[in-house]
């Protein structure tokens, strides 16, 4: 079975919580893109919603936790929730299972 592309969404709830969506493989070629979309939407609280991720590399790892130390270093949240499967067990072995806020 071939894995999906990497893509992303964004939405705006009513009280103003932007939340994207990653879908995909999030790995060194898609990392970027997710930082930089991160820090634009700092501001308010965001949600990365990973429950659509079907893979995610050390790079992706790394570029969650940096971009929830420096929104939350800015006075924002980053809310991580919605790994699962693969996406899930690669923070549990990377040791990263509690920035996951699910």
């Amino acid at each position: 079975m071939r894995s999906q592309a990497f893509r992303m969404e964004v939405d705006e709830d009513p009280c103003g919580v932007h939340v994207l969506r990653l879908h995909g493989e999030l790995d060194l070629v898609s990392a970027d893109g997710v930082r930089q979309a991160l820090l634009a939407l700092a501001g308010s609280t965001v949600v990365a919603d990973l429950s659509a991720l079907e893979f995610i590399d050390s790079s992706g790892l790394s570029t969650l936790v940096r971009a929830r130390r420096s929104i939350e270093t800015g006075g924002n949240r980053l809310v991580i929730r919605g790994a699962r499967g693969a996406t899930r067990r690669a923070f549990e072995a990377a040791g990263l299972a509690d920035v996951l806020d699910d």
